[in-house]
Parts: C-alpha cells; sequence; structure tokens
C-alpha cells in the first residue's frame, strides 16, 4: 500500500512510539538475530536480476562489504522497537541519497522494499509463533508501516539528488548569461558542478607539451594534494596519448575521441590501475571525463568530474547534466582557451599567493612628447616577483591565472603604487602624470570606479594626472552598464585612454562610441614596420590621423629603435613610448632618467631608413593633396624633400635608391594618378622597403 494511502488509515498503529514499541518489543529480538542472513538473501535475490546484477558487479569487495554493513545496520534500525521517527528518518534519506549516486533508479528501489518485506515477514512468521494471532498482526502492521515509510523517505531523497542537478544546470546557465570572462567562468562552473552532493572534485585542465594533463581549475582539496604531489614528482600524473600507460585512462580516451568517457568503478576498472590506489585514499569511487570541442570539433580543454560513489555518472539521470556541460562550456570557453598557453595549477596557484603576499611590483615606462620631447607621464607595468628565483614575470604569464577578484586586488594594489610613485616624482619636482591598465571588467563592474575614487582619495593625486588605459582584450559589457561607469570616472577628473588602437575592428567601433581622452596604437602594428614598412606606417599613419580628426591625441607604442620613434614623429603621433626610449625601470629611477632624456629629431632631415620611408610617405600625401590645382603640385615637386636630404646624408648619391627617388620627381608632375608617376613609385617604394630591411639587419629581399 502507497505511504499516502497507509497514513489515511485510522486503524493502522502508528510506525515508531510507545504503540509501536508494545507491538514489536516481543519479536524484536528475534528478528534483529535474522538480519545477517536476510542481507546475505537480499543481495542474492538482486543478484538475479539484470540491472541490479550490473550495478553490484561494479562494487569492489571492500565497497560491497560496507554496503552490505549499512544495508544491515538500516534494518536494524527499522527492526529496533525504541527507534525514533526522526533518527529513521535521517537514516532513510541517507539510504535515498546513497542509491540516487550510485544509479539506482525509483523503480529498483520499490522492487527493493518489496524483497525486504517478503523476508521480514518470513523472519516475523518464525520469530512470532508463540504471539496470538492479533499480537503477530499488530507487528507485520508496524513493520509494514515502517517499510512504506522507508521507501516514502528515500524516494523523496532520490528526487532530492535529481532537483540538484536541474539546479546546477540553471546556474551554469546563468553564468553563461552574465558573459563572463573565462578564468571566471570557469570557476563559477565548477563551483557548480563540485556543489552536486557526492561529487568529490572536479577540475578543468588542458594537456602539455609533452601530453601531460595539466589541471587548471581544482575544485577538491584531497584532489589539490594530488596535484601538488603530480608537480613534485610524487605522484601519477594523467596523459592523453596512446602510447602512453597514462593514457589509458578516461581522461585520455575522451582527448582522443572527443566523446565523454566514464570510469564506472575505479575498485574495478583495469584501465585506471596507475592512480587506483591514489583515488582510494581520496574517496574518489567513479570518475567522467568532457572533452571541450572547438567549432571544429578538435579537444582544447577537459573537465573532469569525480564522484565518492560508484556507478555515479553512468546512471540515466546524469546523461543530460554531462552533455549540458560539454555542450555549454565547449561555446563559452573555445574563444577564451583554445590556442592560448597552458598555465598548470601550481603555477596558478602561486600567482595569486604572490599577488596576495606583497609580490607585485609596478615598473615605469615613460611616456614623451614627440614634438617637444620632453616626458609627460609614466605607465605603470605589473610585474610579480617569483619569491625563490627573484625573476619579474610578466602579466601575459599571470594575467590568465586571474579571475575577477584578483583582476580586481591586481589594479588596487597596482594603482595604490602607482599614485605613490606620482606624489614622490612631484615631491623632487617633476610634474609627470601616471597611467595604468584598466581591465575590460572595470567598466562593468563598480567596485573599480571605487577603488580608484578611494585611493585618489588616499594619496591626494590630483585626478588629472591619471589615466586609466583600458585593455583591448576582451568585452565591454552592456552599455547601460558601461557609460554610467565611464560618467562616474570622468566626473572623478581622471583621463581615459583606448590602449591597442587597431588591433581589432571593436577597437576602431569603441574609438567611435566612446568618450576617450587619448589613443595608443597597438604596438603589434608598430613592430611590423621592419619587415613591412609600408603596410606598417600607413597604418599608424591613418589611425594617427583618425583620432586627430576626432581631436584625440595620439600616443604611439612599442617604439624600440631610433627608426621607429622617427617614423612616429613624422607621421604625426603626439606621444611616444617604448624601449627605445625608455625600458620599465623601479619609479625611484625615473628622477634620474628624466634628468637625462634627450630626444633630437628633425622632420626635415631624417636621420634613419624608416624616418626616411615616412617622410616619403608624408610627401606621397601632400601630392595627393595637390593634385587638383596643377601650378601647386609643380611648384611642390621642385621643393626639396626629406628624402632628398637624407639620400644625400647617407651618401646615396648615384644609387639605386636616388635614382628611383628622381624618376617619381619626374613623373609627378604628371600627377598621382599617371602611370608614368604610379610604376615610378612603385619601384621607389620597393627599394625602400629594401633598404628599411637592410639598414635593420635583414635581407633585402
Amino acid at each position: 500500500m502507497p505511504p499516502s494511502a497507509a497514513s489515511t488509515r485510522s486503524d493502522l498503529p502508528a510506525a515508531y512510539g510507545p504503540e509501536a514499541d508494545a507491538c514489536l518489543h516481543a519479536v524484536a529480538p528475534a528478528l534483529i538475530e535474522q538480519v545477517g542472513p536476510w542481507v546475505d538473501a537480499f543481495y542474492a535475490q538482486l543478484r538475479l536480476l539484470e540491472g541490479p546484477a550490473n550495478l553490484l558487479a561494479l562494487f569492489g569487495e571492500d565497497d560491497f562489504a560496507a554496503l552490505a554493513c549499512h544495508q544491515a545496520t538500516h534494518l536494524r534500525l527499522l527492526l529496533d522497537p525504541a527507534s525514533r521517527a526522526d533518527a529513521v528518518r535521517v537514516a532513510s534519506m541517507h539510504a535515498g541519497r546513497m542509491h540516487a549516486m550510485t544509479g539506482v533508479p525509483v523503480a529498483w528501489l520499490v522492487r527493493g522494499t518489496a524483497l525486504l518485506q517478503d523476508l521480514m515477514l518470513r523472519g516475523l512468521q518464525r520469530a512470532a509463533q508463540t504471539l496470538d494471532a492479533s499480537s503477530r498482526e499488530a507487528a507485520r502492521l508496524v513493520l509494514g508501516q515502517r517499510l512504506m515509510q522507508d521507501l516514502h523517505d528515500q524516494v523523496v531523497a532520490h528526487q532530492a539528488v535529481e532537483a540538484q542537478q536541474v539546479d546546477a544546470m540553471a546556474r551554469l546557465d546563468d553564468l553563461l548569461a552574465l558573459g563572463l570572462a573565462p578564468p571566471d567562468l570557469a570557476a563559477g562552473a565548477l563551483d557548480a558542478l563540485h556543489e552536486l552532493d557526492g561529487m568529490a572534485a572536479v577540475t578543468l585542465g588542458r594537456p602539455d607539451a609533452d601530453g601531460h594533463l595539466q589541471f587548471e581549475v581544482v575544485r577538491g582539496d584531497g584532489f589539490e594534494s594530488y596535484v601538488r604531489r603530480v608537480a613534485q614528482g610524487r605522484a601519477q600524473p594523467v596523459g592523453v596519448h596512446a602510447d602512453q600507460a597514462i593514457g589509458a585512462g578516461a581522461s585520455g580516451l575522451a582527448w582522443r575521441s572527443g566523446q565523454p568517457q566514464h570510469v564506472v568503478s575505479y575498485a574495478t576498472d583495469p584501465r585506471i590501475a596507475p592512480w587506483r590506489e591514489e583515488a582510494r585514499a581520496l574517496g574518489i569511487r567513479s570518475n567522467v571525463a568532457i572533452p571541450l570541442l572547438d567549432a571544429d570539433g578538435q579537444p582544447f580543454a577537459m573537465v573532469d568530474l569525480y564522484a565518492a560513489w560508484p556507478g555515479y555518472f553512468s546512471a540515466p539521470m546524469r546523461r543530460p547534466l554531462l552533455g549540458h556541460v560539454q555542450r555549454s562550456l565547449s561555446l563559452a570557453l573555445s574563444r577564451g582557451l583554445a590556442g592560448s598557453r597552458v598555465i598548470p595549477y601550481q603555477s596558478r596557484r602561486l600567482y595569486r599567493l604572490g599577488l596576495e603576499s606583497g609580490a607585485l611590483q609596478m615598473l615605469m615606462q615613460p611616456v614623451v612628447d614627440l614634438r617637444s620631447g620632453l616626458p609627460v607621464k609614466c605607465e605603470a607595468l605589473a610585474r610579480l616577483r617569483e619569491t625563490d628565483s627573484g625573476r619579474l614575470i610578466g602579466p601575459a604569464e599571470f594575467l590568465p591565472a586571474f579571475d575577477a577578484r584578483q583582476l580586481l586586488l591586481l589594479f588596487e594594489l597596482g594603482l595604490q603604487q602607482a599614485l605613490a610613485a606620482q606624489r614622490a616624482w612631484a615631491a623632487q619636482g617633476l610634474d609627470l602624470g601616471v597611467s595604468i591598465n584598466l581591465p575590460p571588467q572595470g567598466l562593468s563592474d563598480p567596485a573599480f570606479v571605487r577603488v580608484v575614487q578611494t585611493q585618489l582619495h588616499t594619496s591626494g593625486v590630483p585626478p588629472a594626472r591619471l589615466t586609466l588605459e583600458l585593455l583591448e582584450s576582451g568585452e565591454l559589457g552592456e552599455a547601460t552598464v558601461r557609460e554610467p561607469l565611464m560618467a562616474r570616472l570622468q566626473a572623478l577628473g581622471v583621463q581615459l585612454a583606448e590602449d591597442d588602437l587597431g588591433s581589432g575592428y571593436s577597437s576602431l567601433l569603441r574609438l567611435d562610441s566612446l568618450a576617450f581622452d587619448e589613443v595608443k596604437i597597438d604596438q603589434g602594428l608598430v613592430r611590423r614596420a621592419t619587415l613591412a614598412p609600408q603596410k606598417a606606417l600607413d597604418f599608424i599613419r591613418h589611425l594617427a590621423r583618425l583620432s586627430q580628426d576626432l581631436n584625440i591625441p595620439v600616443t604611439v607604442e612599442g617604439l624600440e629603435t631610433p627608426g621607429l620613434i622617427e617614423a612616429a614623429a613624422l607621421l604625426g603621433a603626439d606621444f611616444g613610448q617604448g624601449w627605445g626610449i625608455a625600458r620599465p625601470m623601479p619609479a625611484a629611477e625615473i628622477p634620474a632618467w628624466a634628468a637625462n632624456w634627450r630626444l633630437d629629431l628633425d622632420p626635415q632631415q631624417p636621420r634613419t631608413a624608416l624616418g626616411a620611408y615616412a617622410a616619403y610617405l608624408l610627401w606621397e600625401a601632400q601630392l595627393g593633396a595637390l593634385a587638383p590645382w596643377p601650378d601647386l603640385l609643380h611648384r611642390f615637386v621642385h621643393v626639396p624633400c626629406a628624402l632628398g636630404h637624407y639620400l644625400a646624408a647617407q651618401n646615396l648619391r648615384g644609387e639605386a635608391l636616388e635614382r628611383a627617388c628622381l624618376a617619381v620627381l619626374a613623373a609627378a608632375p604628371q600627377g598621382p594618378a599617371s602611370q608614368a608617376y604610379s610604376q615610378a613609385r612603385n619601384t621607389l617604394r620597393a627599394l625602400l622597403a629594401a633598404h628599411v630591411r637592410q639598414a635593420n639587419g635583414l635581407p633585402a629581399g
């Protein structure tokens, strides 16, 4: 009879309490003595059924012994006359959870309860022969009531486990909707999965060059200790290559196949022999490896789930969860992780501990006015000092390891150091501004604005002396959040700069849609100038012109040579920054550098090959602007040009480069659209490009 129906019968005795105690008192000792044989008979009958038999086969010897012991303890609690209803309910709920963890469906719970009821009734007939019929019937009814209540509580617990799984899937969807950066999304997703009942550990990792799976994000204290032992060479790693013994586990198979792979039971699966004892110590009994796939269906990362129960992931109720994890995280993480550098968990941990323990050092790189030659500010660049070696670790190494909380802390600590440096310079009579990178999250998280406000107030630095540089990487979030935060920053009086202009289409969109006070041209464009000077210099010239048309000052980064400095100045950049001007240095060294710094440029007398090429491109642009006025064009052609001054200074008279230059001057009066001019211009450009490469120690061709 179902529990709901039984509970409505007024003629049934209570399952627990004094009345139940009286009904069971005479027969309970004899029944409890039979529990051992009942448990043996119960599992013997289950092994005759295909589904339960397959499940029981997953249990190793020790695990099965523990299961049988738990079952016996639970039966004794049900038979004990003095048992309290609340205590039994707790035990029943635990049993229901355990059955849900091991993949036992509700239908099997009903079948198992029927088997136990049959065994109890037989035992009761033998134990109650001396009782009258009424007493035997009362005992039977109490036991039936207890079994039905036990089944009800187990089903409730079973359903709660299923509901928790649905909640975890909903949490994943909520995280995806937030548009989080990959580190935050990965951390949040693993947190949601790790909180599932029965989950021992959850990891996200990628193979290194040796095919060893490097766990980058880890949830589960015990598993963290395993990862540390692997790093120390004291535990067996996990591999993905087929020719490695450590590649035979679920992770290796999943990586090679692109499909989720299960270890149904660590006690019985021969493939996981290298990790069996380690897993036993960690309380791991089963595992599923879920490969995350890029748009081409190739694995780029691995999510591994580890459970404290055998059969946990092979249960039909888990399939929706596993499929959802693979689909959602593949789509959301592919852009951020595919092709990026693998950062082992230990390195991530050290970076984060370093940030929190005072290892952050902000180095300062000067920015100079390319017209006056005077330094105007310094950019504060974050480094982490390695404890043992003293090596300074750059942001390319540690930034990908930081989630939103660490990025905020990095910004706060870095800004504190930068403003302290500005105050120290001002006290020495050096009036320099300071700039610092603002992560993309800074325009979607009000906490960054509060940090700026607090640090400015604490330091006393005038807000106008602080520039926040918005990094190109990442998304800016919704305009409804972004625009009020930008307005709050500008209301503070700080300057906002767009970093890495030209590194992507989105940077041009932002230049048009956001109110920046300054732009910085991507140093990647500048560094290509030696190999492809025409393309790089044209980019710089057009981006500088675009920014100046919008009345926004332009800074060119990556000026590592005198030629790059000269070219940037000739092409109209306002400010320059790079190793050719100054390398990043401790803040205390800036005053001495500033006292000795000189910039000597003459736009009409370029001294470098790259500067000469830039001067020629400007001459070309001026020629094109004069095309509608032949008289002006003719007079312009006969004015000595900067390229001619360069050729004379470099003793290149009579060389192919000068002959090509003279050919351009001769064809120019016919107009920039003429065939003669076009041919002469192309020849000169090719020779100038070869000259730039040769001047920088590269092959001319």
